[in-house]
């Protein structure tokens, strides 16, 4: 299993919050499953279109 940890960036005060985690139940790799995590990141955790996120998973941060 595969967890992957969701932060909202703030900008003007240069931080990041946790917002959320999300876990990768598959057993199979059907490989895009992190691209199909971090899509349902983004769609899940984005509050307003201009916001970012943050989503770590196996030490690799990407923003969104």
């Amino acid at each position: 299993m595969t967890t992957i940890t969701v932060y909202s960036v703030d900008k003007v005060r240069e931080r990041k919050v946790r917002v959320g985690t999300l876990v990768e139940r598959r057993r199979k790799d059907r490989g895009n499953n992190i691209v199909g995590l971090l899509k349902l990141a983004a769609n899940r955790f984005k509050l307003s279109p201009g916001q970012k996120i943050q989503v770590e998973f196996g030490g690799i941060l990407v923003e969104m």
